[in-house]
């Protein structure tokens, strides 16, 4: 997935990793370090929103800076005003989701420009497969695309959902969870990927490994 930094007077940021990390590197990341690692990401992609003002999102819809405000809102295609510049952020449509901040908060509207997370959450990262992953109270969690809290924050560090498996840790162990938040393999890795073509590469006591789905080890 790529990364979209957009650089204005005021800082729009979307970033999500894009290869796993310990989970204390992932909490350490997270919450002090997160500029520093996106320069560090070679697939980062900068739009200089003073040079270039308006961005296509794949659906057709567009955003948009007030050069007075410095505000960022939306348009169509055909340049009518959809949203009116309210944000200080607003991030490309995924699941048909945006993610947006609003006063220091964010929160997420749909591509009808319905609010569908209230803007009251530290951060929100999207994610995939109708999830969109939530900070509270220093752990994480993760909200439907049509708003609903359907896992609870209690996870140090996130990933992405991939083949209905996600990467979470806690107590600095990565496990996976499904879609649900049920914990389908056990918090037991020092470090793990996210899962491609069924496998997914683990560490216990610094020796790697691949697993299947169900957690066991088909190579080393």
């Amino acid at each position: 997935m790529k990364h979209l930094f957009a650089i204005s007077l005021f800082v729009g940021l979307h970033c999500t990793f894009s290869s796993p990390l310990r989970a204390s590197e992932a909490k350490s990341a997270w919450n002090e370090n997160l500029i520093p690692l996106l320069q560090a990401t070679s697939d980062t992609v900068f739009i200089d929103l003073k040079n270039d003002p308006d961005f296509k999102f794949a659906n057709n819809l567009r955003w948009f800076q007030d050069p007075e405000l410095s505000l960022f809102g939306i348009k169509t295609k055909t340049g009518e005003l959809f949203i009116e510049p309210l944000f200080h952020q607003i991030e490309s449509f995924v699941d048909n989701v945006s993610i947006v901040t609003f006063e220091g908060y964010q929160g997420a509207i749909n591509d009808k420009g319905e609010v569908v997370i209230p803007y009251i959450y530290e951060e929100l990262q999207t994610s995939s497969e109708e999830r969109i992953a939530y900070y509270e109270g220093g752990v994480w969690g993760f909200f439907s695309t049509t708003g609903d809290k359907v896992i609870p924050a209690s996870y140090e560090f996130v990933g992405n959902f991939s083949e209905g498996l996600a990467l979470a840790s806690k107590d600095n162990l990565f496990g996976y969870i499904n879609n649900q938040g049920k914990v389908m393999i056990p918090f037991q890795y020092e470090y793990a990927s996210n899962f491609e073509n069924g496998q997914a590469q683990v560490e216990v006591k610094f020796r790697a490994f691949t697993i299947n789905k169900k957690g066991m080890k088909i190579s080393d």
